[in-house]
């Protein structure tokens, strides 16, 4: 049986890391941009059933998060462009 494109990118993912050994190949890329996006959605990623805490450290789960960006992946074409971004970004 065929598998479905969001079985594949679930299955692409690992099965979990934490923000420090964030992987390269998984969106924001860098364990910086990681922090951020957790310090900014943390209650999001906890109720999408995301994030775990082991000991000290928060476990991201690659499954449960792949989930999170398909469906948020939706969101980011509704944002308008802001008012002082560069002309670049503003070309027709």
């Amino acid at each position: 049986m065929p598998r479905s494109s969001a079985q594949q990118s679930a299955q692409a993912a690992p099965h979990s890391w934490d923000i420090e050994h964030w992987p390269p190949e998984v969106y924001p890329h860098t364990p910086s941009r990681a922090r951020y996006l957790t310090r900014i959605h943390k209650t999001d990623l906890t109720a999408a059933g995301v994030l775990s805490r082991v000991g000290r450290e928060l476990v991201f789960l690659g499954a449960a998060y792949t989930r999170w960006l398909q469906k948020n992946a939706t969101r980011a074409a509704k944002f308008d462009l802001a008012v002082n971004a560069g002309r670049s970004a503003q070309r027709p």
